[in-house]
């Protein structure tokens, strides 16, 4: 399963192409964190983690470049 995943997604060599790939990995990422098979501290790192990559925007990676 995990080597079909893999095969499925998009290679990500830098910030800009996963800022660009975050709205589909995002819900992979919200349905991993509700997973039984996390533990209370992975699930609370990972939403941590969402919450931090759901605030960049274009500006972060281009300063100053309006979209």
């Amino acid at each position: 399963m995990m080597t079909e995943d893999r095969e499925n997604t998009p290679e990500i060599n830098d910030l800009f192409e996963f800022y660009r790939q975050w709205p589909g990995l995002r819900t992979a990422m919200v349905s991993l964190a509700a997973a039984e098979r996390l533990t209370a501290s992975e699930r609370m790192i990972l939403t941590s983690m969402i919450a931090i990559v759901d605030r960049v925007g274009p500006n972060d990676l281009h300063p100053g470049t309006e979209s």
